[in-house]
């Protein structure tokens, strides 16, 4: 996805930043590393993210201090299997949900969202429908924190 967003900012003469956060050594080919790191391209890895903590955070922090506005797309699948099995690349070793909710909020806070949304839902895959309740909480919790930008809590 990031090669088209690049060659669409490149055609329209804009910088082109892009951030990844949770993605996974074993979900991607040599090539997609090294062509992201041709571009440029920010990101952490799933298993730098198991706790909340500071490396993550900086460099969220850095990526939110360059760009004016933001646009964020949430993909089901950089979440565990037990949370979200209706991916079409179930992660044993992705992110927990709180986790992603954190970082989720943290954008959201800054003030820079202009839009949003959640990819990577398949629900021929979700089993009781997990995948899907997990994106409707995700989409709560952005509205939420939208509206009441100091709350710590998923539901207020």
């Amino acid at each position: 996805m990031f090669n088209q967003i690049a060659d669409d900012c490149a055609n329209a003469g804009l910088p082109f930043n892009y951030f990844v956060a949770g993605i996974q050594q074993s979900a991607n080919t040599k090539a997609l590393f090294k062509y992201a790191h041709e571009l440029k391209i920010k990101y952490i890895l799933a298993r730098n993210m198991v706790t909340h903590n500071e490396s993550w955070d900086d460099a969220l922090d850095d990526f939110l201090k360059v760009n004016s506005k933001l646009y964020l797309t949430v993909c089901a699948d950089v979440f565990a299997a037990s949370f979200a099995p209706g991916v079409s690349a179930p992660q044993p070793f992705g992110l927990h949900p709180e986790l992603g909710l954190a970082f989720i909020k943290k954008i959201v806070r800054s003030g820079k969202l202009v839009s949003f949304d959640i990819a990577e839902v398949s629900p021929r895959f979700d089993n009781d429908a997990l995948t899907a309740k997990l994106a409707a909480i995700i989409v709560f919790a952005v509205l939420n924190t939208l509206h009441n930008p100091n709350s710590n809590l998923v539901i207020d």
